[in-house]
């Protein structure tokens, strides 16, 4: 059986690795638009702020790696239409224009995204960047290194965790928000948490501005918004991405409309062997109901075992999401699982919350730092439906925690009864989310 994977990152690589473990005899084609295979894009902020200094840390594997697996590869090559009457797709060398076609029994369509961009006035002349992919990165390192101010537009978690690398480098940079807050995902309380973090190290935020045109004068580039008018030398735009699925809206795939591929739980697409994986898919939300476009690489890498194992003939589900994701801003973690209560109210939920802050350990043992928690909750039933965490210690553990506690459906009462370990360097007798969840009365 000849399985063909649509892209190289991520999901698609982690479905190469697994078909072939679970299949030494299946034929797997990879074309991937790029140069680059299997990286961790999450970490490429860190290596623009030098915390990662050695760009191959952020390749787990290259071509030579999956071609001794007999995993063929084909970068440099963008697959540009797909015929599911014919199961053949065509491709296109980017380095010589050459058009072949090639014919598959199960397609994999793991494309990932693509940067949205303002496509204001001067976009072109400014010769703005963008954040997405290793190349990216790689015109981004020394453009940075000879700007003296860096202007960031968009306030998502993309923008924040650029800014803070770009401030400890000593630059002086701006975000620019169209809204009136960071990070719309979280709560307006805890997004200016990050607000104020990312002021503390000098970063300068503006919110509620929209950019009418950029402008080049004296090698600066000149941003014109609603409000004022900004001098820089250089801009990123990081308003968010979009599903890479141009190439396939007319051919009857199920899709949102921003292009993002809805699956079934066994990440197959509305057509017959075709599967999808990765962040251009839409994953079911465990507690909406609903198909979310959360891309993020913890779902990438499990959405592509889960396509593997299904090609191959076995059982397995990926059963949804709950959104978990944290950030760090300059000493802050920040943190979010489920829904945030301003979220809730969109879907019309009649749902309630509690604030606690309690030290992340026993408040006697050296070192013990504050958390801020705040929990999301049914309440006539008392369920947990989200959680959103802010401290300098002990968050990830504890956001991990409540997705496990979400995802089940705990109620409060049954989270406070949990076996929580304890000691006193880790935790106070009463673990901060339990001090939380017992607050809430039923």
């Amino acid at each position: 059986m000849k399985t063909i994977i649509i892209g190289g990152v991520a999901a698609g690589m982690s479905a190469a690795s697994k078909l072939r473990r679970l299949d030494n005899n299946a034929q797997i084609l990879v074309y991937e638009k790029g140069t680059d295979l299997s990286y961790g894009a999450c970490g490429m902020p860190y290596y623009l702020g030098n915390i990662i200094q050695d760009e191959s840390k952020l390749i787990a594997r290259y071509k030579e790696d999956f071609e001794k697996k007999n995993i063929q590869v084909f970068t440099n090559h963008e697959v540009i239409k797909v015929n599911p009457k014919t199961k053949t797709i065509e491709i296109k060398n980017l380095l010589t224009n050459e058009i072949i076609t090639d014919k598959y029994d199960k397609l994999v369509i793991a494309v990932g995204t693509k940067a949205n961009r303002t496509n204001i006035k001067g976009t072109d002349k400014a010769n703005i960047q963008v954040l997405n992919q290793l190349s990216d990165a790689r015109i981004l390192k020394p453009a940075i290194n000879i700007a003296e101010s860096i202007t960031i537009i968009g306030g998502g978690y993309i923008g924040l965790e650029i800014a803070e690398n770009l401030a400890h480098l000593g630059k002086n940079v701006d975000i620019i928000e169209r809204l009136d807050q960071l990070i719309p995902v979280y709560d307006k309380f805890i997004a200016k948490k990050a607000q104020i973090a990312l002021e503390t190290i000098g970063v300068n935020i503006h919110l509620q501005e929209n950019l009418l045109e950029y402008l080049v004068k004296d090698n600066k580039i000149s941003i014109k918004t609603n409000k004022r008018e900004y001098q820089t030398d250089l801009v990123i735009e990081a308003i968010g991405v979009r599903p890479n699925t141009e190439f396939l809206n007319n051919i009857g795939l199920d899709m949102l409309k921003n292009g993002a591929i809805v699956v079934n739980d066994k990440m197959e697409t509305s057509i017959k062997d075709i599967y999808a994986g990765g962040d251009c898919v839409a994953y079911h939300h465990l507690i909406t109901g609903k198909e979310a476009f959360v891309p993020l690489g913890t779902h990438a890498n499990k959405s592509g075992r889960v396509i593997a194992e299904n090609i191959a003939g076995n059982k397995e589900t990926f059963d949804g999401i709950v959104g978990s994701n944290i950030i760090k801003v300059d000493k802050l973690a920040i943190a979010k699982t489920g829904l945030g209560i301003e979220e809730s109210k969109k879907f019309d939920y009649n749902y309630d919350y509690v604030d606690v802050t309690a030290k992340n350990q026993s408040g006697y043992y050296p070192g013990a730092k504050e958390i801020f928690i705040r929990i999301v909750f049914d309440p006539k039933t008392g369920v947990l439906k989200g959680a959103q965490l802010v401290g300098e210690k002990g968050v990830s553990d504890r956001i991990n925690i409540m997705a496990l506690a979400i995802s089940k459906g705990l109620t409060a009462k049954e989270f406070s009864g949990l076996d929580l370990a304890y000691a006193p360097p880790f935790s106070p007798v009463w673990d901060p989310l339990q001090i939380a969840t017992n607050q809430i009365k039923v």
